[in-house]
């Protein structure tokens, strides 16, 4: 498994976000300085308050809307739900990334979460993948 861990300034803000995105929370790995988001079988987003973050590391955290330094990208499973996935996010107070963009056989778009995160939703048109 792999687990993801982000600091966030509003912990039940951030896991409302994530649930509106279609994702569950684990209650049981989860407590007043962490939610447990479900991303899939072999992958949990750790939202951490920036507290409890800070704990986990030797350094200051760094604060992701002023210069994230990773993007992490979901896959979907058709164009539709890159767009789908996008438009929730932005409603429920995200920022939208870049427009949409097509190149190979990908149909990308992005968006940041409250906090600065910032995802990628991929969809790979599996028929025109060139090997």
């Amino acid at each position: 498994m792999l687990f993801v861990k982000l600091p966030v300034r509003d912990l039940p803000a951030a896991r409302a976000f994530y649930e509106a995105l279609g994702f569950r929370v684990e209650e049981t790995s989860s407590d007043e300085g962490e939610a447990a988001v479900v991303l899939g079988d072999e992958l949990v987003l750790a939202l951490h308050t920036r507290e409890r973050f800070a704990a986990l590391l030797p350094g200051e955290a760094g604060d992701p809307a002023q210069a994230p330094t990773v993007v992490h990208t979901l896959t979907a499973d058709s164009r539709a739900d890159v767009d789908d996935r996008v438009a929730r996010a932005v409603a429920a107070g995200g920022r939208p990334g870049l427009p949409a963009r097509e190149a190979d056989a990908r149909y990308t778009g992005s968006f940041a979460d409250p906090d600065g995160n910032v995802w990628e939703v991929v969809w790979i048109d599996q028929l025109h993948v060139v090997n």
